[in-house]
């Protein structure tokens, strides 16, 4: 499969390969990316890197798991640089700067802020069947953080570019489907005994920052093509908000906008 003229290669855990859903003309490499192993051939001569891979991809991911998405993402990226790949796109997350949630105004979350782990969700119900996102995010600074130390070392020859994207949801990825506990309800925990009353307030304010976190598939698309060819300053990490351009988020895109030479096309609340 062409894709802006490249080549695809995937790399896919053994346990997962599913040939039939391999998009026409790609190619699938087996690996675990928890160990270095033959994998590392799919990484010579390759232009581009986009690294999604971790062990549970969602906030009730525990330390466990944290660890191993860490160990994907060392692997890849020190293999990566290893190789010569001339571009490394991170699949950050909003959870990253989830700790906002609550303390900001409209368009204040900035690339740059601080970090602030973790999304505490207001509903003891949807916390406990989703998680608070810690252990996830925490990778994911990790991942960042990685990046930033290999762009000051590798100089020209790689460089580097985290998205923080917001809730894109698999498959049709519609804003009528998003929740207040901000997961699929296919990977939310089982919660037994009674159920807890949910306040009404509260569950508000988590769905409103969720909604308004949302990332089209479309607007998905279009940031990480851009950043395919973007220019960056050798020996920096550039960090930027992937979100769709949803009214009333407190995250600001127009840095993502400015960078990237793209306009978000969609609005969860339209």
């Amino acid at each position: 499969m062409l894709s802006l003229g490249y080549r695809v290669v995937l790399l896919e855990h053994p346990k997962y390969v599913a040939l039939e859903r391999v998009p026409q003309g790609a190619t699938v490499v087996p690996a675990d990316l928890e160990y270095l192993g033959l994998w590392e051939n799919a990484l010579k001569g390759a232009d581009t890197l986009v690294h999604f891979s971790a062990v549970n991809p969602y906030p009730n991911a525990n330390w466990a798991e944290s660890a191993g998405s860490m160990s994907h993402t060392f692997n890849v990226f020190i293999a990566a640089a290893r190789h010569g790949v001339r571009r490394v796109l991170l699949a950050s997350s909003n959870h990253v700067m989830g700790g906002y949630k609550d303390v900001l105004e409209v368009n204040t979350v900035e690339p740059h802020s601080p970090p602030m782990c973790g999304t505490l969700l207001r509903d003891p119900t949807d916390r406990a069947k989703s998680g608070d996102a810690v252990a996830y995010a925490a990778a994911k600074l990790a991942s960042e953080q990685l990046a930033r130390s290999l762009a000051a070392t590798t100089g020209l020859k790689t460089t580097f570019i985290a998205l923080r994207i917001g809730w894109c949801q698999p498959g049709e990825n519609h804003p009528s489907t998003l929740n207040p506990s901000g997961s699929p309800p296919q990977f939310q925990n089982a919660v037994g005994g009674g159920a807890v009353s949910q306040a009404a307030a509260d569950q508000e304010i988590d769905e409103n920052w969720f909604k308004n976190m949302w990332l089209s598939n479309g607007d998905f698309l279009q940031y990480f093509s851009a950043a395919i060819g973007v220019a960056v300053t050798p020996g920096d990490l550039l960090v930027l908000n992937a979100m769709s351009n949803n009214t009333g988020m407190k995250w600001n895109i127009a840095p993502t906008e400015a960078t990237l030479g793209v306009k978000a096309k969609d609005n969860s609340r339209i």
